[in-house]
């Protein structure tokens, strides 16, 4: 068995373990530290991470998989999971020195951040110095690095984007995560004011986006030449899918257990109990396959990647997300009135992939219309992708 392999089998075996613990670490707010050691102890994080320091350099076709297995088992972990998991990919594409830096207390690092450029720069000697306030965090209850993103400004220049990596004892966290779903991701607001970044832990997010990156130049393995966008969908694609996966299967197991009031008849055998689950597993075998195709593609792929396919991965992101959004609504809707109390774990998956529906990057209207203007030739002007 190859070490791909070997992960995908320790994410199936931690299925249970981690679908046990979801009403907890929904409670929580953020992973349970025992979840986070099992992820660790199991190798999954250091997946993408470079084997010059120590990790296995697999593919987003194995991450899709992983993360696909954990998200079923509970949504906020393996959007965690996932974060976790890419963001090595993150520290692999910055300057070599910041590499050096970040994996030299391992062979993985646990980081959150975001790619929204809110926070603001200006450049200094021998680097930067930063302030802002970032929400959704995702991961920094147990982060050892940040990645903030924001408009660096100096004399003579126009603005430009650059993403930062700032180690998590240098970061105000604010406990802001209180909100309807993905409850357990611990995706709190970090802050900085008038923080030194030295330059080597400094991208040009232009750069990050259209994969002309550090990390193209310190690496040979094509995974390392990806843009930005291109990497972060495989962190959110399995998520989608697997959830929908997940709430699929809940949904089967209500529906088996539950009878008519008046004649004790079994749900089970309702024709519109079977439709919703016969719906519900067709849509969440397409997902599962878009999200594999992609990832095999991508795989398959040694050169940068034109903004067409770059377009199409965004797309095909918040796609997914509202075709598994549409799918749980239909399910919840036949579930009966019990399935929407605390303790059924159903309305958890309906909470989670509504709130995921209206993540920025997810939101299908941009995505689309960017897309659409691709695809027709429209100019897209300085839109990044």
């Amino acid at each position: 068995m190859d070490i791909a392999e070997e992960l995908i089998g320790r994410a199936r075996e931690l299925q249970p373990v981690i679908a046990a613990r979801a009403a907890a670490t929904e409670q929580n707010r953020a992973p349970l530290d025992e979840t986070i050691r099992d992820l660790s102890d199991a190798g999954l994080f250091k997946m993408l991470s470079p084997k010059r320091f120590g990790g296995y350099e697999l593919h987003v076709d194995t991450m899709t998989e992983v993360c696909r297995l954990i998200a079923a088992a509970c949504p906020s972990t393996g959007w965690v999971t996932s974060f976790y998991i890419g963001h090595n990919w993150l520290h692999a594409v910055f300057p070599e020195k910041s590499q050096e830096e970040a994996f030299a207390a391992g062979p993985f690092v646990l980081s959150s951040g975001q790619v929204a450029p809110t926070a603001k720069g200006k450049r200094v000697a021998g680097g930067f110095e930063i302030s802002g306030r970032q929400g959704w965090s995702s991961g920094v209850a147990h982060a050892d690095w940040v990645f903030f993103t924001g408009i660096v400004t100096a004399e003579g220049e126009a603005p430009h984007p650059y993403m930062f990596c700032v180690p998590r004892a240098q970061v105000e966290v604010i406990d802001t995560w209180h909100i309807a779903g993905m409850q357990g991701t611990g995706s709190r607001d970090v802050a900085v004011d008038g923080l030194f970044v030295p330059d080597h832990q400094a991208v040009s997010f232009i750069q990050l986006m259209d994969g002309s990156h550090p990390g193209a130049q310190i690496h040979a393995n094509p995974l390392y030449k990806l843009p930005v966008t291109t990497a972060l969908s495989f962190e959110v694609m399995p998520v989608i899918a697997g959830a929908l996966r997940g709430a699929a299967d809940t949904f089967s197991t209500i529906i088996s257990s539950r009878v008519q009031s008046y004649t004790g008849q079994s749900y089970a055998e309702k024709p519109a109990a079977q439709m919703r689950a016969g719906r519900a597993y067709a849509l969440a075998d397409a997902l599962d396959s878009l999200a594999r195709d992609a990832a095999r593609n991508v795989v398959s792929i040694d050169r940068h990647l034109e903004p067409i396919e770059r377009a199409q991965l965004r797309m095909l992101s918040s796609y997914m997300t509202k075709l598994a959004c549409d799918g749980v609504n239909d399910i919840m809707h036949g579930a009966g009135g019990d399935s929407f109390r605390n303790g059924c774990s159903l309305q958890r998956y309906f909470r989670d992939l509504n709130v995921l529906r209206t993540h920025g990057g997810l939101d299908i209207e941009p995505t689309s219309e960017l897309y659409g203007k691709v695809k027709m030739g429209v100019d897209i002007g300085q839109i990044m992708l």
